[in-house]
C-alpha cells in the first residue's frame, strides 16, 4: 500500500500562467524548482532538493503576490508563482505600503469585532 502524500507546504500558481500552457517553475522554500509541464495536472509536487511535498493552489488571473503571515502573524508577501514580471516587480516603497495596508486592516478588524454574529 502506497502511503498518501500530505502537503508540506502550499504554492499559489496563476492562473493566467496555467491557462497559456507553458511550462511553470514553482521554487520551494529550500530553493528548489520543480519544472510542471503543461497540462496542469498534478495537485501535490514534490520537491527533489529536500523532499517536501507542495500542495499547488491556482489562484484566478494574474495575482503577483497574496498576503500572508509568517508564525509570528506578522504580514508578508507571498509571491504567486507564475505571474507576469510586471506583476512581481514591485519596489520596496510599494512592498513596504502593502504591507503596512495589511497591518492596519488587521488591527482595525480585530479592534472593531467582538466576536458575536451581526453585531
Amino acid at each position: 500500500m502506497v502511503a498518501k502524500l500530505k502537503p508540506d507546504l502550499f504554492a499559489f500558481v496563476a492562473g493566467m500562467a496555467v491557462e497559456r500552457g507553458d511550462p511553470i517553475p514553482i521554487t520551494c522554500n529550500c530553493g528548489g524548482v520543480i519544472t510542471i509541464m503543461p497540462p496542469l495536472q498534478e495537485v501535490l509536487v514534490v520537491c527533489a532538493r529536500c523532499e517536501s511535498c507542495i500542495k499547488l493552489l491556482v489562484l484566478e488571473g494574474d495575482p503577483g503576490y497574496v498576503m500572508g503571515s509568517d508564525p509570528n502573524g506578522e504580514p508578508r508577501l507571498i509571491p504567486v508563482q507564475g505571474s507576469s514580471r510586471e506583476k512581481l516587480d514591485i519596489s520596496d516603497e510599494q512592498r513596504a505600503k502593502a504591507l503596512e495596508d495589511v497591518r492596519k486592516r488587521f488591527k482595525d478588524s480585530k479592534k472593531g469585532s467582538t466576536g458575536g454574529v451581526n453585531e
